[in-house]
């Protein structure tokens, strides 16, 4: 019985192995398939001028990426082969359409240091294809810096200035994102756009964020503070998820609640006849229908003296 659990445990492990294969970068290659970045210069001189003045250049000059070349062929992998015969591109990452595996594998052999990046291969985006270059300018073009809000923390955040992105965060994102576009014409939103939020002030883009859905409430008090509990009287929707009440990007009701009051909070809570009830020519109608609940709850995302949330 041990031994085999212990078989099922390596083919398991083998499968993962073969299924990550395709994201890994190149292997090393010897030193003689490398034709070096002067002879590339030959053949591209555009390219090469404009890479000269990137940030990817000076890392690709001090040998960043293990010995696999230097500048062009860091990220390129060896082309004496191509050099020699320019139709033969085997072997070269080439950042064309249907290589995404490859090139986006070629970006994180560096990448895959950065704690904000390294988890890009179980992301949504990397598992529908989308490659580092779909967003990213190449270090071949030139591109004028953008100013872009990519992080938030309060309403004096600067704005950083990105030379590495397409568009500003928000146009780009939502160039695919085209059902959340929507969201932000609605008559309560989220200020995107401007001095205000990105869509990267609360979506990391290279990270898994199923794996992040427990953390997502602090992605909300990082800048509502004033909603983050422990309260002596909870209401449990709060410390489960905001979005169980909120629409994030966009909605018709106030305070971005998903539908208008009383019916948010019917949506959980029964009416109950004692305490909200009326007696209207001779029928028993509920007040509750035709008020605002917060009104008189008006703690409810938590309270320190009262359990029924008033205060």
């Amino acid at each position: 019985m041990k031994r085999k659990f212990m078989m099922s445990g390596a083919v398991a492990l083998l499968a993962v192995c073969l299924g990550a294969a395709s994201l890994r970068a190149p292997a090393q290659a010897p030193a003689g398939e490398f034709a070096g970045s002067q002879t590339c210069q030959g053949c591209h001189p555009d390219q090469y001028k404009f890479l000269q003045s990137n940030v990817h250049y000076k890392a690709a000059e001090q040998r960043r990426w293990d010995a696999r070349g230097e500048g062009c062929e860091s990220c390129h992998g060896p082309g004496k082969s191509h050099s020699e015969d320019p139709s033969n591109k085997r072997g070269l990452v080439t950042f064309a359409r249907g290589e995404e595996g490859r090139s986006n594998a070629a970006c994180l052999t560096c990448h895959r240091a950065d704690g904000k990046v390294g988890d890009f291969t179980r992301t949504a985006h990397a598992q529908n294809r989308v490659a580092c270059v779909d967003c990213h300018a190449s270090p071949h073009l030139k591109v004028s810096p953008l100013p872009a809000r990519t992080a938030f923390r309060n309403d004096d955040a600067p704005l950083r200035t990105v030379r590495h992105l397409k568009t500003p965060s928000a146009d780009l994102c939502l160039s695919c994102h085209t059902e959340i576009r929507g969201r932000f014409r609605m008559p309560y939103r989220h200020p995107l756009g401007g001095q205000a939020l990105a869509c990267v002030s609360c979506h990391n883009p290279h990270q898994d964020e199923r794996r992040q859905a427990r953390q997502a409430n602090a992605t909300c008090y990082s800048c509502h503070a004033d909603k983050r509990g422990p309260w002596a009287y909870e209401h449990p929707p709060v410390t489960e998820d905001c979005a169980s009440c909120h629409e994030p990007h966009g909605s018709v009701a106030p305070g971005l609640l998903k539908t208008s009051q009383p019916f948010q909070c019917l949506s959980c809570h029964s009416i109950a006849e004692d305490r909200h009830g009326a007696e209207i020519g001779g029928t028993r109608f509920s007040r509750a229908l035709y008020s605002r609940c917060t009104s008189c709850h008006g703690a409810v995302h938590g309270s320190h003296e009262d359990r029924h949330l008033k205060k």
